[in-house]
């Protein structure tokens, strides 16, 4: 816990210098209301593609805001969620573009209200899955026991988090269950794993073998078939800081509305996190995430910092 809180520490120091460096630290005042030039909306982005393309996306963003609002942001690209949670807390980021467990987290350290979720392939959630293969003796959950399965990474959400709280549900327990566990680093590689008889079970996002389609493996959609699938995943988001001013909150979720249904705007969120669009979102969206975490045992905040 203690390197955790330092961790955090450092993160949300990071963040406040970049805040300062960039000039958001100026006196306020009644002649400087937040939202003014000299006084900006703060909105934070995590570098999930390379930083320098997130920044430059970021401040298209903004300036499309700006001309639709009549506020003015300042991007902001920080290395850490966690950094991102703090600063909304200490009232130097307005806007935070965080995903689902790092808002489960940042509502319930600040009080910050989601107002919109990102819009992919046309859903605003997606989902984990169990994949083995077509001819596979494998039926349910519970046959996975005295197998191996292969799983991307540890942090992943789709891949490993909610798979791993499906099957203790259904009372398999990854710990100890399995005759083998591996962690093949993306959804591909478990996927290639189960392919090339190395694992007789693979976890990974709902779409993951079609990318496999055009990948060497035009079959895989006939040669595999899904063993089960997770409880819908809200997608990433939009969170407001708590200490915005209702009026504030109103005009920038209408903003952003606004811009993603322009085709400027799609062009943008495209570019910035290959979003398709904006919809409406409220907190109990991400009561999954938090379900989630309470079969897992999992220490949020730790979690999120492992995110980024």
């Amino acid at each position: 816990m203690r390197n955790t809180m330092l961790k955090a520490g450092l993160s949300l120091l990071a963040l406040l210098l970049a805040l300062a460096s960039a000039g958001c630290f100026k006196p306020r005042s009644a002649d400087l209301p937040l939202g003014s030039e000299k006084n900006p909306l703060v909105m934070a982005f995590v570098p999930s593609t390379e930083a320098q393309n997130v920044m430059s996306s970021g401040e298209q963003l903004a300036a499309a805001l700006q001309q639709e609002t009549g506020l003015y942001y300042k991007p902001l690209v920080a290395t850490s969620y966690v950094g991102i949670v703090e600063a909304m807390g200490a009232g130097s980021v307005h806007v935070g573009w965080l995903p689902p467990l790092a808002y489960v987290f940042a509502h319930d350290r600040n009080g910050d209200e989601v107002v919109l979720k990102v819009v992919r392939h046309g859903k605003a959630t997606y989902r984990g899955m169990v994949v083995v293969m077509a001819d596979s003796p494998l039926q349910s959950l519970a046959d996975l026991k005295g197998k191996r399965v292969a799983f991307p990474d540890q942090a992943s959400a789709s891949g490993h988090l909610y798979p791993r709280a499906l099957m203790l549900e259904q009372g398999v327990n990854p710990d100890t269950d399995f005759a083998e566990t591996s962690f093949s680093g993306g959804h591909d590689s478990a996927l290639l794993a189960l392919l090339k008889g190395g694992a007789d079970a693979a976890c990974c996002y709902d779409d993951a073998r079609t990318k496999l389609v055009e990948g060497g493996y035009p079959d895989i959609m006939s040669t595999t078939r899904a063993l089960a699938y997770t409880a819908d995943i809200p997608a990433d988001n939009v969170t407001l800081a708590a200490a915005l001013p209702s009026e504030l909150r109103a005009q920038i979720s209408a903003g952003l509305s606004a811009v993603a249904a322009s085709e400027t705007g799609k062009k943008i969120l495209m570019d910035l996190y290959e979003i398709e669009g904006l919809e409406p979102a409220t907190d109990a969206d991400y009561d999954p995430v938090r379900k989630m975490a309470e079969v897992l045992k999992l220490d949020i905040e730790q979690e999120v910092e492992k995110g980024g």
